[in-house]
């Protein structure tokens, strides 16, 4: 229910953006000199409209892909890994920080590090910030500049930290498009001149839901999954089992908070304030 309501809100955003953009009359009268055969305020809202509703299709095709992901049980490396890890005593980055995960980190990442705090250090690790961008790209319609998807890719990191900082952010419009104007709208406004802005608003809209949801799901579907093996095998069994199955996802989410004992801390509650008749259904799932 949380999350229809966050993508209603997404919507509304992007309409407000559209409103934002169309008071621009400096830009408006200069696209109607320069580009006569622009398309109508009309015109353009239903662009928007019509790119939203393939926007929201494919976002549930994604976000049904990362769930079966996450949530497939460990293979028999991964087994046999976790089972060795929990012979390990001492903190969760000594742990991590052992031959034989730094091993199997190399051959999922692609990189030696020499201890888990230094693969955290790291985050967001180039290769990471190119999938995004690949991710991105795929999403987004194929005339998309290359600097664009890179101010995206950008945006998207600083979205999810803000996310971990500020878990209400989707339910409180004003915060969210200023954040959005500051780091992603003003950004992509100034790559496209003035006569062209408007030309490009059905684009960058699509841009900004593309990278709003993207942000939003990740984090609420690994949350979720590190949240339920946390709570049926225990705190150490659980975060061994997030770092075992998604380590690149782990160790970036673990990079937004001071210590282990905070990361742990916010898998373990809810993402946000719960009402009460959510925490009624979730006592009634106990």
């Amino acid at each position: 229910m949380r999350q229809n309501t966050n993508m209603t809100a997404i919507k509304s955003i992007t309409l407000l953006l559209l409103l934002v953009f169309l008071c621009f009359n400096n830009v408006l009268e200069s696209t109607a000199e320069n580009e006569p055969a622009a398309e109508t305020g009309n015109e353009l809202v239903d662009k928007i409209m019509s790119g939203m509703e393939d926007v929201m299709a494919q976002h549930k095709k994604r976000e049904k892909a990362l769930k079966a992901f996450v949530s497939k049980p460990l293979n028999k490396v991964q087994q046999d890994l976790l089972s060795e890890l929990l012979q390990h005593t001492g903190t969760l980055d000594e742990t991590l920080s052992s031959l034989p995960y730094l091993a199997y980190l190399k051959a999922e990442v692609g990189k030696a590090y020499k201890d888990f705090p230094t693969y955290v250090a790291a985050m967001p690790t180039p290769k990471q910030k190119t999938a995004m961008l690949f991710s991105f790209k795929e999403a987004l319609p194929s005339k998309t500049k290359a600097e664009a998807l890179s101010i995206c890719t950008d945006y998207y990191f600083k979205l999810r930290l803000e996310l971990v900082k500020e878990p209400e952010m989707f339910d409180k419009m004003n915060a969210l498009v200023v954040f959005q104007t500051k780091h992603l709208m003003e950004p992509l406004m100034s790559i496209y001149p003035g006569a062209e802005l408007f030309s490009h608003m059905s684009e960058m809209t699509q841009m900004a839901t593309v990278t709003n949801l993207s942000g939003q799901m990740h984090t609420e579907v690994f949350h979720n999954v590190w949240r339920e093996w946390l709570k049926k095998h225990g705190s150490s069994e659980g975060l061994l089992r997030g770092a075992i199955a998604t380590p690149a996802e782990f160790a970036l989410t673990r990079s937004f908070f001071e210590d282990t004992a905070a990361f742990e801390k916010w898998i373990q509650g809810p993402l946000k304030t719960e009402t009460e008749s959510e925490k009624k259904k979730d006592q009634t799932d106990k």
